[in-house]
């Protein structure tokens, strides 16, 4: 009936941000679903070796109302890989999605991947560095 066009990927990993295959620049977290980017305002990461481990899980709400929902959900944790907390992981499984982390590009890219060849996969991508707060 309707035609969406082609599911939106990554062409390239900013420091700050992401560049779109449809040539769309987001300098901020980002999440695809379904071939559709969505912006996301992530708690800023805590410091030390689990960055994510005090995020509530509001922020993943998304995944809750998404249908058809990803088989597999690509973690990009920034320039570094950082391991996603128990209380993230248990999230995702009650709702049927596996988790899968490693830094944000190899994530971009294997998002890619499998978006291209048809399989359900989101991505939740950090930017390589997170912006400065200015201060006022």
């Amino acid at each position: 009936m309707f035609d969406r066009g082609p599911n939106v990927g990554i062409e390239v990993i900013t420091k700050h941000g992401f560049v779109l295959s449809n040539h769309i620049k987001i300098d901020q977290p980002l999440i695809l679903v379904s071939g559709s980017p969505f912006l996301w305002n992530p708690p800023p990461r805590s410091p030390g070796f689990m960055p994510m481990k005090d995020w509530p899980l509001d922020t993943f709400k998304i995944f809750e109302v998404v249908s058809p929902k990803p088989e597999l959900i690509m973690f990009g944790t920034g320039k570094e890989f950082a391991p996603i907390p128990e209380h993230i992981r248990k999230f995702f499984f009650e709702l049927g999605i596996q988790v899968d982390q490693m830094n944000s590009k190899l994530a971009a890219a294997t998002y890619n991947v499998l978006a291209e060849e048809g399989r359900r996969v989101a991505a939740a991508l950090l930017p390589l560095e997170e912006k400065a707060i200015k201060p006022e």
